[in-house]
């Protein structure tokens, strides 16, 4: 009964945002974050204690101007999910510009896309799906399982299939070798066993290996793929294709992780720097 509530609770707060104007429901948003940035301390101290973890003299300016970011990057996303459901092809493909488009379309199948949690990922997945045809992502599963079916058909309409994070691997192997793309997300903190050690943003840590380890058993290629942006002026970053080419898991996940770094250095109001990126490695840091 509980999940009936929230399901058509969800469905008509959806409903009624959209009959607001694109600039109202978007500014709404907004200033929810903002709200938010502004009574809720627990996320906004794992912020602070990031930064200050991997700038080590960056300034209170710099981390306040993060902190606002990245909570009005995380309302702006949750509210795209919602908008997203209804883009006409063509609002999708004026929304995005490319930069190394090349690199996918000299590109053939099955390969791996691998990105971070930089950025919109509802709205790249919807990209990926216009502009490329079917993608197989890894999602962890909500709770809802009505939230989660609705969500599910949703994506189906932009060629976006989710599989969930818990087996997650038995799919994305039957994915490859039906000639298939899939996307995996590797910048979150992981069990060690499950990990290989990395420099990720000039800190040891671990990263996930899945890419590194499918890339490696069916020598396939690794993509890195990147989006910035918002209010429907993104830019998709496309790097060069990583080949196995008897390379070691350890120097695939490693390549994976400089490129990643790179981006988020470029970048920092991007990134998601609210999660415990370093609790595996660098505990200490969140007490």
């Amino acid at each position: 009964m509980i999940d009936k509530i929230q399901y058509y609770l969800v469905i008509f707060f959806a409903k009624f945002l959209m009959l607001l104007p694109k600039k109202v429901r978007r500014g709404f948003f907004k200033t929810l974050a903002y709200l938010t940035y502004l009574l809720y301390n627990k996320n906004k101290k794992t912020i602070e204690q990031n930064l200050k973890y991997i700038y080590e003299n960056i300034s209170d300016k710099k981390i306040k101007q993060i902190q606002i970011s990245c909570y009005k990057k995380l309302f702006l996303t949750i509210l795209s999910i919602i908008e997203n459901e209804h883009l006409s092809k063509e609002e999708i493909r004026k929304m995005v510009t490319f930069e190394n488009k090349q690199y996918l379309d000299n590109l053939q199948k099955p390969f791996i896309f691998v990105t971070a949690h930089l950025g919109n990922l509802d709205t790249l997945g919807v990209i990926l799906g216009e502009f490329f045809g079917r993608t197989v992502h890894v999602q962890q599963k909500v709770k809802n399982p009505l939230l989660y079916n609705y969500m599910s058909k949703q994506r189906e309409k932009y060629g976006i299939t989710f599989v969930e994070k818990h087996g997650a691997v038995k799919h994305l192997v039957r994915t490859i070798k039906k000639g298939e793309v899939i996307s995996l997300v590797i910048d979150q903190s992981i069990r060690k066993s499950s990990a290989t050690p990395v420099k990720f943003l000039g800190k040891n840590t671990y990263q996930l290996a899945t890419s590194s380890l499918l890339s490696h058993k069916f020598n396939i290629p690794i993509l890195p793929i990147f989006i910035v942006g918002e209010d429907d002026k993104y830019k998709v970053i496309l790097k060069e294709p990583i080949y196995p080419n008897g390379k070691s898991i350890e120097e695939l996940n490693q390549i994976q992780a400089d490129i990643m770094s790179d981006m988020i250095n470029k970048y920092p109001e991007e990134w998601f720097w609210c999660h415990k990126r370093f609790k595996n490695s660098a505990p200490k840091i969140y007490q």
